[in-house]
């Protein structure tokens, strides 16, 4: 099990070599990249090259890219947004291939209120259409589709559930789909504001959920911080993972926070961050 760790606020500091040697130098194996940016997915950013070139270098440098995140959100009130915004996806997928990534986390359509009448199914509807229409595209890239739990900040401007929020929604969305091209990335502090995180991985099974966002919450917000943070319980669910035969690697979704921190500390910021995924790695695994 591979920890890895986001690699889009680390980008912004400094030039690509000089974040793959600090990501390395930290102690991870690999490197989540986030199409979160146009210069990532527009027609009109990076060229094939850049990416093959990257790749070239973090793989002479001992560490490589396993896991990808589509630009976000993936759909919008206007239909014509959302259908440009699908062929950036694919875009993302293709360059995630030059990356070698395998999987790439796609967050399901759910520009709705999920509180409205009939929401839930319609959004259902749409993502059903939406997934099988980017399996082509996996078969094409070789890049496996991730599912992901949701939340919205309804109603009353407080974060509640949203697509794919809970174990049986998220399980029917990837059962129904039924695809060797789509699995499940359970983003655990998403899953601690709305549910049980540990039933609902020991829900997920280590056959559907193949892909994990790992970072703490403090309750309230969608915080993304270090685990050990917030007010998640991570001896269970290190526990859970480990009961499931969890498969995936480890994935951190938290360098946002390593940004906030002067630019000295953010080594030793992520040699901590390191440390604390290869302990959790330790409990899952022995």
């Amino acid at each position: 099990m591979k920890t890895s760790v986001n690699f889009q606020y680390i980008l912004k500091n400094r030039e690509p070599e000089a974040a793959v040697k600090l990501v390395k130098n930290a102690g991870f194996a690999a490197i989540d990249f986030g199409f979160l940016t146009e210069e990532y997915y527009a027609e009109t950013g990076l060229g094939e090259d850049w990416y093959r070139q990257l790749r070239c270098f973090a793989n002479h440098n001992g560490i490589v890219f396993n896991q990808a995140h589509a630009p976000y959100p993936t759909s919008f009130k206007d239909p014509a947004k959302t259908a440009v915004r699908f062929w950036e996806v694919v875009r993302a997928m293709k360059h995630a291939a030059i990356l070698g990534i395998p999987v790439m986390v796609v967050h399901p359509m759910q520009h709705l209120r999920y509180y409205d009448d009939g929401a839930p199914e319609l959004l259902f509807e749409m993502n059903m259409d939406f997934y099988r229409r980017l399996i082509p595209f996996c078969e094409e890239y070789g890049v496996k589709v991730a599912l992901e739990n949701m939340w919205q900040r309804e109603p009353e401007n407080v974060i509640n559930h949203s697509t794919c929020s809970t174990p049986a929604e998220m399980i029917r969305y990837h059962d129904t789909l039924n695809s060797p091209w789509i699995t499940c990335c359970l983003d655990l502090g998403h899953a601690t504001l709305v549910e049980d995180t540990p039933a609902f991985i020991r829900a997920l099974g280590a056959d559907r959920l193949r892909a994990l966002h790992v970072h703490d919450v403090d309750g309230i917000h969608d915080s993304h911080m270090p685990p050990y943070t917030g007010v998640t319980n991570w001896t269970q669910i290190a526990k859970a993972l480990k009961d499931i035969g969890y498969r995936g690697d480890f994935t951190f979704e938290v360098c946002a926070w390593t940004n906030k921190l002067p630019m000295t500390l953010h080594e030793p910021a992520l040699k901590l961050l390191s440390d604390i995924g290869h302990h959790l790695v330790n409990q899952i695994t022995e």
